[in-house]
């Protein structure tokens, strides 16, 4: 139960469920994040940071980037079915549109896999 309550803790600030909701769809490096959410590094990675140390996401090194998704293969399965529930109720509106474009224009500059392309 403690746990549950913890995920929901978590997803209830605003940022960070944006940071969820993004990254369930893509994986993402902190670059991008700073851009499509117009936010600075250091804020960006304190959330990161938190969401990673509770499990909702996961980190992969490709060279020198980091990229970040939802964490899918938890051995926690009321965990993942939580945070799939809440991001699947952020997706059906426009909540993210703007952002979700971004995203995607970003990717779409990537060079070799793993490369952001942004100056990070």
């Amino acid at each position: 139960m403690q746990k549950i309550l913890e995920i929901l803790k978590i997803l209830s600030d605003e940022v960070r469920l944006k940071i969820v909701s993004l990254l369930a769809e893509n994986e993402l490096c902190v670059c991008e994040l700073m851009e499509a959410l117009e936010m600075s590094q250091s804020r960006i990675s304190n959330h990161l940071r938190i969401l990673r140390t509770t499990g909702i996401i996961e980190a992969k090194r490709e060279g020198k980037w980091i990229f970040y998704s939802v964490a899918r293969d938890t051995t926690d399965k009321a965990l993942w079915k939580i945070v799939q529930t809440i991001v699947d109720k952020v997706d059906k509106g426009d909540y993210l549109t703007k952002e979700k474009i971004l995203i995607k224009k970003l990717i779409s500059k990537r060079g070799e896999p793993g490369h952001c392309p942004l100056p990070c």
